[in-house]
Order: structure tokens, then C-alpha cells, then sequence
């Protein structure tokens, strides 16, 4: 009887499973309600967290465009709702585990309609080989929508990170 027990808990371990990366532990289970920016950012994060590019993508507007600025070549680099769409499938992809915490609100302005939002973030991007990612820095988000009924899409996103 004793035995038993011992058997069940065994045999429920899948020893070729990898181990999580410890501080990379999901704790977002659920959507946000896209019609809040909060939601929207809960949203971001929980595609991020699960890799999730179909979630993603209802997050962008049509005329999306993603916007950095490159160092090596002192400009700006552009894409649009593809090349962005293609590009974060690739690191989910290529990923073992992503985890996106978002800190503090740097800037809100705007109003029901068109909102311009700025919040910093950390992204931590374990890959195999336990090499491990961590980039800090600060989006700017432009919001859409057609009436303060409908859901917020994102517009723009302007990256800052330290990467």
C-alpha cells in the first residue's frame, strides 16, 4: 500500500522534461480586457509569456509599426505589422522560455480614443545552453480605437532597451 503512492508520484515525472528556469516562472494565467491599457499590456505580457503570436497579433493595428533606434548605424530602424509579426515569432521560437514583467508607468496622455503610453519593462530571454537574456528598457505605446466601446489596438510601439 505504501509502495503505491510512491509509484503514482514517480511515474507522473517526465525525467526528459527540461527544468524551468526558476525566475522565469509564469505567474499570468489569464487575458486582459483589451478594452483597458492595463489589459492591453496584461495582454502583451501573457503573449510574451507563452509564446503566444496568435494573441500578439490581435494586439496590432493594421498599420502597426515597431520602431528602435540602432547604434551601429545612428538611425532608427522600422517595421511593420509583418516584418514585427514574423520577427517576435522567430524569438518565440527560438526561445525556452520568455518572461516580460512590466514596472512603473512613465507617461499616459491622450484620451477614450488615442492614448500614447510609456512603461518600462524587463525582458528576461532564457535560450538553450542556459544562456540568459535580460534587457531593460522602455516602450512607448500609441493606442487606437474607434470608440471607447471597442478594443484598444496598438498603433505604434517605440523600443528604448538597453540591448
Amino acid at each position: 500500500m505504501l509502495l503505491l503512492p510512491a509509484l503514482l508520484a514517480i511515474g507522473c515525472t517526465n525525467p526528459f522534461a527540461p527544468k524551468l528556469e526558476p525566475a522565469l516562472q509564469p505567474s499570468l494565467t489569464t487575458l486582459g480586457d483589451q478594452r483597458t491599457v492595463s489589459g492591453v499590456f496584461q495582454n502583451i505580457q501573457y503573449a510574451y509569456t507563452y509564446r503566444d503570436t496568435l494573441i500578439y497579433g490581435q494586439l496590432l493595428h493594421p498599420d502597426f509599426q515597431f520602431r528602435y533606434y540602432n547604434p551601429d548605424r545612428a538611425t532608427d530602424v522600422t517595421f511593420n505589422r509583418d516584418e514585427e509579426v514574423r520577427t517576435t515569432y522567430n524569438l518565440f521560437k527560438g526561445a525556452d522560455q520568455i518572461d516580460l514583467q512590466w514596472n512603473e508607468y512613465v507617461t499616459q496622455d491622450g484620451d477614450s480614443l488615442l492614448t500614447d503610453v510609456s512603461r518600462s519593462y524587463t525582458l528576461t530571454i532564457a535560450l538553450q545552453a542556459n544562456d540568459l537574456f535580460r534587457i531593460e528598457g522602455r516602450a512607448t505605446l500609441r493606442l487606437v480605437r474607434n470608440s471607447p466601446n471597442d478594443v484598444w489596438l496598438i498603433k505604434s510601439w517605440r523600443d528604448d532597451s538597453s540591448f
